[in-house]
């Protein structure tokens, strides 16, 4: 059921996404003992970012995975650890400086979801 986001600013948008969400699901699956077939990845390119005090040469990675309640705080640090690794190694080779997160929290008992068609 992981509801991940990666969200980065226009200067990282070169930047092939797609295999670092599937990177993101298996981490899931293998930590988190997430279900491939409902892991969902928004990636969003951000054209307005303040850093700092307005920083115009850092750039900014951030993901966020959220999980229905039930998993312990172990692998919930442990996901965060794995989802901060791969998204430093996506920018590996980079000289620019960027800002990178990563943060797991838990979905509460208001999280609804509907899957239509086949």
């Amino acid at each position: 059921m992981p509801q991940i986001t990666v969200e980065y600013t226009r200067r990282l948008a070169e930047i092939d996404w797609t295999p670092v969400a599937l990177e993101i699901h298996q981490a899931a699956v293998e930590i988190a003992g997430a279900a491939l077939s409902t892991c969902k990845t928004r990636l969003i390119a951000l054209d307005h970012v303040v850093i700092a005090d307005d920083a115009p040469d850092t750039a900014m990675l951030a993901c966020r995975v959220g999980l229905m309640l039930g998993r312990t705080p172990e692998q919930k640090i442990a996901l965060s650890e794995r989802v901060l690794e791969i998204l430093t190694a996506a920018l590996a080779g980079r000289a620019d400086k960027v800002e990178v997160s990563a943060e797991v929290f838990e979905l509460d008992e208001t999280y609804r979801k509907a899957t239509l068609g086949d």
